[in-house]
């Protein structure tokens, strides 16, 4: 399955999932609504038409106490003619002694409404029937037309307090009971649309979301398949934007990364190589002369010497660049005298200034870190021995001194000086601002690339400034106190 394809089931199924939940919750939503409309409407009509019953047993007591069953009949009969629905008169036993529809005279009903009032004595009562056209009141009640919902109302019939029988009013609710299925029907319908239009919208916006995820699965397809030079684009600053973001920037450092690999793949084998060619050519013009001449000879061995140097030099830094990488974690932590250690250097590299007629200058101040002292040797060798090389004439100046939770090392000369174009890339691996000059020297390009590297395991830094023909200036920030966590943040 493609990675569109799985994202489209995803958002599909997201959206049934989501679908589903709505249509549930709005069929519940509307059996309730729908249950809160039939209570009131049927409530406001029971209600109503219950104090009608009540009103009506009240009228018809004097006549009832009288037995004029033509008036009652005649009331009763006016009465129901309005309301359209059916009066029963019963005695003090529940036996029907007045049917408006002339139909269940002097039977007994066994109703749980007329026990209500006679046994329970209730002030009324009421209770809902469901009746069809062949049943009880069904042959009477001509508003019936199927099945229908009825509602028997009864009140007790006193005069003077006392209670002469029951009156039972039978009236139709299927009115209001097919009124509330009809506003069912519509809230359903409505709900309905709802849900179809919930569920297009969703599909919608579920497509915009996942298109970033989308752009950023291809992107990441193409990094593996063409390289580290893919990049998406970041609009707002969502949780996709930061991850788009973050692709972009872990896109840049791989292909940074790539580059980089592959620059010292083939600077380290151009440096290997250039030495061992000219042995190579050196060798063989030997080998060719039958009476080669001495001093050529010496002349070639001391070119070879100096080229098997170079070589010597370069692994011997790439080495030391391998080491460094490999062991970024394993420094030896212990208190360093670092001007003891400076002074120690100056000492050894003494000789070579004297042979350039260079004055080595120094101010020192006492100054005790956490360090690592042979990494640290290796910093203050290779920033003095640069000087001296590339200082003709005049002074080199090396300064120590405490800077705050700093220790500062400063070497300063008066050489030849650096290019502001190049001073960005001093520390890249086998760069040299005058390539020629560099092999003339011995330089192999890698020397302040171990240094930037020390420095940074031991969570300092390094600055540069540097004008041509006046000289350059390197200063080191070393931390007084190592700190685990302050080195990590610089890897």
């Amino acid at each position: 399955m493609g990675m569109r394809s799985f994202l489209g089931s995803i958002r599909f199924r997201i959206v049934a999932i989501y679908l589903i939940v709505m249509v549930l919750a709005f069929v519940a939503i509307s059996g309730v609504v729908g249950e809160l409309v039939k209570g009131f409407l049927v409530s406001q009509r029971t209600l109503a038409q219950l104090s009608e019953t009540e009103h009506l047993a009240l009228a018809i007591a004097p006549l009832y106490e009288k037995q004029d069953v033509e008036a009652l009949y005649a009331y009763s009969s006016e009465w129901t003619k309005q309301t359209g629905g059916r009066v029963l008169l019963l005695d003090t036993d529940a036996v029907v002694q007045l049917d408006t529809a002339s139909e269940f005279n002097g039977y007994r009903l066994p109703y749980r409404e007329v026990r209500e009032v006679l046994l329970a004595r209730a002030g009324s009562s009421y209770g809902f029937h469901k009746l069809t056209n062949l049943n009880e009141f069904g042959k009477a009640l001509t508003f019936l037309t199927s099945t229908s919902w009825v509602v028997y109302y009864t009140a007790p019939i006193t005069l003077e307090g006392t209670q002469l029988g029951v009156l039972l009013y039978a009236s139709s609710i299927q009115d209001a009971v097919e009124s509330v299925d009809t506003i069912t029907k519509q809230i359903g319908l409505v709900f309905l649309i709802f849900a179809v239009a919930v569920g297009i919208i969703s599909l919608i916006v579920s497509g915009w979301l996942t298109r970033p995820i989308l752009v950023l699965t291809n992107a990441i397809r193409r990094v593996g398949a063409q390289g580290y030079s893919e990049r998406v684009p970041v609009r707002g600053k969502d949780e996709l934007a930061t991850l788009a973001d973050a692709f972009n920037i872990m896109s840049e450092k791989l292909e940074n990364h790539d580059r980089l690999r592959n620059e010292f793949v083939s600077n380290a084998s151009h440096e290997l190589k250039t030495p061992l060619s000219t042995m190579k050519i050196l060798a063989e013009s030997m080998l060719y002369q039958d009476e080669p001449d001495p001093k050529t000879t010496r002349e070639f061995f001391a070119d070879i010497n100096h080229e098997i140097d170079r070589l010597n030099n370069t692994i011997n830094d790439l080495l030391r660049l391998v080491q460094n990488e490999n062991e970024e974690r394993t420094l030896n932590i212990a208190e360093v005298d670092l001007e003891a250690l400076v002074l120690r250097v100056i000492r050894r590299l003494m000789p070579i200034a004297k042979k350039k007629g260079i004055r080595l200058e120094r101010k020192m101040l006492p100054v005790t870190i956490e360090a690592d002292e042979a990494r640290l040797e290796q910093v203050v060798v290779n920033l003095i021995d640069n000087a001296l090389k590339y200082t003709d004439k005049g002074a080199v100046a090396v300064t120590l001194k405490p800077d705050g939770a700093f220790a500062a090392l400063i070497v300063h000369d008066t050489g030849i000086g650096i290019p502001k174009g190049a001073v960005p890339r001093l520390f890249e691996r086998f760069y040299r601002v005058d390539k020629a000059r560099s092999r003339e020297t011995g330089g192999t390009g890698l020397g302040l690339s171990i240094v930037e590297r020390i420095v940074s395991m031991h969570g300092g830094y390094i600055q540069v400034e540097s004008v041509v023909g006046r000289g350059t200036t390197f200063t080191v920030r070393l931390p007084i106190r190592h700190n685990p966590r302050e080195e990590a943040s610089h890897e």
